[in-house]
């Protein structure tokens, strides 16, 4: 049996996951009562569009040289922007996010057809994993949003002091769940972090792109996590 994509490994055993942007979504329609409560317009309402427009400027960044860690507040702005915030709002809903992150949790919502597709690949057997950049409450927020128990091992930057794209932050989790990396694969939502740290580390990387704003790059793509078994269906 061997894997339809050529890029990615003929046999897959384990997928590792980036949680923020793949099984959780920022919570935007906390974003929105936020942005309304600070009296700010929004030109733009479609926020998950304008949320894919900023990590798109983020992934130029880090391309260049940025580390993702430090691109918090920008990769806000630019959402912001991209949403038609008068600019003059920007910091003081920043501030706002940034505690409530803190406190909470921003990425918090389940991102849809994930609870289903993460069910599909453990029924068909693959070994599953968590390799997230966080701030340290990524397991609890999993767990908030209904994955308790669900995957071997959850990587979180924060806890392990090393992040994407680094590949070190990989080969923690093959090392705590035993894996061969020539049979692991890893879905994540940026280019520059996710697919790059992922190559690096030797595993084959999917692209998560829902709104199809990364056709110029050469990694098997899905719109959304649903569409990852069907990706991984085998023929003789």
């Amino acid at each position: 049996m061997s894997n339809p994509d050529p890029r990615l490994p003929p046999h897959v055993e384990a997928i590792l996951l980036d949680a923020g942007g793949v099984l959780l979504d920022l919570d935007f329609g906390y974003l929105r009562r936020l942005i309304e409560a600070k009296h700010s317009d929004l030109g733009n309402p479609d926020l998950a569009r304008a949320e894919a427009m900023a990590r798109r400027e983020i992934n130029r960044t880090v391309l260049a040289g940025a580390r993702i860690s430090e691109k918090w507040r920008d990769y806000f702005r630019i959402l912001l922007r991209e949403a038609g915030v008068p600019a003059e709002s920007y910091e003081v809903i920043i501030d706002s996010l940034w505690s409530a992150h803190q406190r909470v949790g921003l990425w918090t919502a389940v991102a849809e057809g994930a609870p289903e597709a993460v069910s599909a690949l453990g029924q068909r057997g693959f070994r599953l994993g968590v390799v997230s950049n966080a701030e340290g409450h990524v397991e609890r927020d999993l767990r908030g949003a209904g994955f308790e128990g669900v995957f071997e091992t959850v990587i979180d930057s924060h806890i392990v002091g090393v992040e994407k794209p680094d590949p070190a932050i990989f080969e923690i989790a093959l090392e705590r769940m035993k894996l061969n990396r020539e049979t692991t694969i890893f879905v994540g939502d940026l280019p520059s972090v996710d697919v790059e740290g992922a190559r690096a580390a030797g595993l084959g990387a999917v692209l998560l792109d829902r709104h199809d704003v990364y056709a110029d790059i050469d990694v098997p793509r899905i719109r959304s996590l649903a569409e990852l078994p069907a990706l991984l269906q085998t023929e003789d």
